[in-house]
């Protein structure tokens, strides 16, 4: 028996794929990688039988076949997906156009872009763009794009086919400012090329831009500040380097669109960080050493990748670059600058527990609350301006001997940069390069908002990070966020009266 349904009129019957989906092709045509051809790369193992998007995802070949067999099956509607990646350029450059602000090139920069096939299609672009919102782009505009378009590209060329385009001056330039975040930060990010490249192409005509006084405004600073505050702190040390190698100063909304590129360089590297290595080591049998190799295979999975079993003997002939440890079933003696855990040669619980312990204590980064301590914290106080504020809690930290007296000054100079009150009655205030011994939080609460650089706050965080500090301080990062948009999480620190209801906001 054949049941059939009939759908009534004007319903929409159809198919929907994802930007990946329709996208394809990863190596062919120009297109960029985009996150899943990334994370690919880097981690083929996290995909079924190690096939990739390029593979899996092949409507760029067949469109025509897939589109034949959606008519036959009675299909009346697609509906398609594209990378926000491939779009966010033209979004910025559209929200510019409409509040009366677009880009400064200079002439001879726009010439030589107009040269590339590039431009054509950017001109084609734009064109669409302006026919459905009704917008004029400039030609500074189109030029933009077109350039963002040849960057796409450059990242599969050759060095010296990206040099035609970067000069040396903006790569020294861009070099010096990732140095400056790195010495700051720690991000680890300083060798991305993707990073280096959108940097380059950024910084060319923003110089020129700001020489010419067309500063540009940025419609996405305060979701920038609110939703990356690390990137947006990379960004702001980008600024300051800028200024100390060319003279130029870069206002907040420049500095946004620099933290875009950081934040995305944070996110690339989130994604490198894979699992642990580690190396077998037995006495000389190789049936004990398969044994263990494939238990811990078994037990940790994606966790640990056992890269390879060996004798004793010859472990000094080994490549141990890359190894985070070893996992030997006899005294090790020598030392190998690596850590070695002794394990039985038929494996026990509390072997693997032992692996797993160090396994978590190598990852785990410091914990979140270490960075709060109760003679830190300070609820609902009763100061009536930023000054006041600023300078009961500079007195506090250098009672305790915690600053020196340049601290107050170097919390001024990075306000005057950007204001640190982000919005939701919260201000992260820093000093603007660090000055303490160890990181930690001062925490203080307000009985009544007050006004920091027009902006109302109630709950002020002051961060304090160590001097040449090498912690990961991403969670941190994170959880300041947080604060900075969750207005309920907010209001819940404001009704704390004690430490420890600080804390229990924290933690949940």
């Amino acid at each position: 028996m054949t049941i059939q349904y009939k759908f009534p009129e004007g319903f929409w019957w159809g198919s929907a794929t994802s930007a990946t989906q329709i996208e394809g092709a990863a190596n062919e045509g120009g297109k960029g990688k985009n996150i899943w051809d990334y994370w690919y790369e880097i981690e083929p193992n996290r995909f079924f039988d190690n096939i990739g998007p390029e593979t899996t995802s092949n409507f760029y070949h067949q469109y025509k076949e897939d589109i034949k067999l959606m008519k036959e099956i009675g299909h009346n509607s697609f509906r398609l997906s594209i990378s926000w990646s491939r779009l966010i350029h033209i979004a910025i450059a559209y929200k510019r156009i409409v509040s009366g602000h677009h880009v400064v090139l200079v002439h001879s920069d726009i010439e030589e872009i107009k040269q590339q096939k590039e431009y054509q299609v950017a001109t084609e672009i734009a064109a669409d763009v302006e026919n459905y919102y009704h917008v004029k782009f400039p030609q500074q505009e189109i030029a933009y794009i077109a350039m963002h378009l040849l960057g796409t590209k450059l990242l599969s060329q050759t060095k010296s086919q990206v040099d035609h385009v970067i000069n040396d001056e903006i790569l020294h330039l861009v070099h010096f400012v990732l140095e400056k975040i790195e010495e700051q930060l720690e991000l680890g990010i300083q060798n991305d090329q993707e990073l280096i490249l959108g940097l380059s192409l950024h910084l060319k005509p923003a110089v020129n831009r700001i020489k010419f006084g067309m500063n540009i405004r940025n419609p996405m600073l305060q979701d920038i500040k609110n939703n990356y505050p690390l990137a947006y702190e990379a960004g702001i040390i980008a600024g300051i380097a800028v200024k100390e190698y060319t003279g130029i100063e870069m206002d907040e909304n420049e500095i946004g669109y620099l933290a875009l590129h950081f934040g995305a360089a944070i996110e690339r590297k989130k994604l490198q960080s894979g699992p642990k290595r580690c190396l077998v080591v037995c006495a000389s049998g190789l049936g004990t050493a398969q044994l263990i190799f494939y238990r811990l295979k078994s037990y940790f999975g994606h966790n640990l990748e056992v890269v390879g079993t060996t004798e004793y003997y010859k472990l000094k002939q080994m490549n141990l670059n890359g190894i985070d440890f070893i996992v030997s079933s006899i005294p090790i003696q020598e030392s190998f600058h690596i850590p070695v855990i002794e394990v039985n040669a038929v494996l026990k619980e509390q072997d693997l527990k032992s692996i797993e312990k160090f396994i978590v204590n190598q990852n785990t980064r410091q914990p979140i609350l270490s960075y709060f301590h109760k003679d830190l914290t300070f609820l609902k106080e009763k100061l009536a301006t930023q000054e006041k504020a600023l300078d009961f809690l500079n007195d506090v930290l250098l009672d305790k001997g915690l600053v020196d007296d340049t601290f107050l000054e170097a919390i001024y100079e990075r306000e005057k940069v950007a204001p640190t009150a982000f919005g939701n009655l919260v201000a992260i205030p820093h000093p603007i390069t660090p000055k303490t011994k160890k990181t930690f939080v001062v925490v203080c609460t307000l009985v009544k908002p007050i006004i920091w650089s027009e902006t109302p706050v109630q709950i002020i965080f002051l961060l304090c990070v160590k001097k040449d500090s090498q912690e990961d301080l991403q969670e941190m990062y994170d959880l300041l966020g947080k604060f900075i948009e969750n207005k309920a999480m907010v209001q819940n620190i404001l009704k704390a009266k004690t430490y420890e209801d600080f804390i229990h906001v924290i933690r949940e």
